[in-house]
């Protein structure tokens, strides 16, 4: 395996793809495995100074140019969801996954005995069963012409997500916020573009849509049994987390839904 020698040095990017692209070429052409690499998601505060690599977005797309060609398709899908995914020290993870995969030309998923490449698989069966949960869980709102909704994700869910609505619904214009990590899909008629780091742009007034709530609220109290009430299977089927953006539930409103 291409051997990156750990150091005592804390590096910081702004953790957008390309910077952790431009990690990739500073590990690599160094041949240095920090001993952390932070970003602005980091919730642990280092009593250390780090180093800021800027972002270089043209060096960045011509490393990963250079990874597809020396990857199999697997193993860059791989390294992209792992990098979308929520886990805790990723970056170093990743700079340990391509080393092997450069080494190796074989699959990540035979190297699961490597602790790092195992956290990765975890992480990403986490990302994608997260993103199979919200093509159920997203709920559209009506906003003038526009059909909006609002997620909290745990990992970068959206781009997964995008292409699903967009096949479902190729004649409408929707947006889909994200929360979490402050990014908006557009999707106008199939085709979708994204725009980072921006407040929630959208907020449900229209009578309309506010009273077919209201209706659709009042059709599940009706219809609810109250006796048939079961909390635990609800919640095993359907995460609280998911539910603050739901109008299923007044946007967090209730915390169990009216019907069983």
């Amino acid at each position: 395996m291409i051997q990156l020698q750990e150091q005592d040095v804390l590096w910081e990017y702004d953790g957008s793809f390309w910077g952790m692209m431009t990690v990739v070429d500073r590990a690599f052409s160094q041949k240095i495995l920090p001993a952390e690499i932070l970003n602005p998601a980091t919730t642990a505060i280092s009593l250390f100074p780090s180093e800021w690599l800027a972002t270089d977005e043209s060096r960045g797309k011509q490393i990963w140019r250079r990874l597809q060609q020396k990857l199999t398709p697997d193993n860059q899908a791989f390294i992209r969801d792992g990098f979308n995914s929520t886990l805790l020290d990723k970056e170093r993870a990743l700079l340990t996954a391509i080393a092997i995969a450069l080494e190796s030309r074989d699959s990540l998923t035979n190297f699961i005995g490597h602790p790092q490449v195992l956290a990765l698989q975890k992480a990403i069966q986490s990302l994608l069963g997260e993103v199979h949960l919200l093509t159920g869980f997203v709920r559209f709102e009506y906003v003038g012409a526009i059909l909006f909704s609002k997620i909290a994700p745990k990992h970068q869910s959206l781009p997964y997500l995008c292409p699903h609505f967009a096949e479902r619904y190729p004649n409408e214009q929707l947006l889909i916020y994200d929360e979490t990590h402050r990014l908006l899909a557009v999707i106008d008629h199939g085709a979708t573009s994204f725009i980072e780091d921006l407040d929630c742009p959208l907020s449900p007034e229209d009578a309309n849509e506010v009273q077919v709530q209201e209706h659709w609220q009042t059709f599940l109290a009706a219809v609810t049994i109250k006796e048939r009430s079961n909390p635990t299977l609800q919640r095993s089927h359907l995460p609280l987390r998911f539910r603050e953006n739901m109008v299923d539930f007044g946007r967090g409103k209730q915390q169990t839904p009216p019907l069983e």
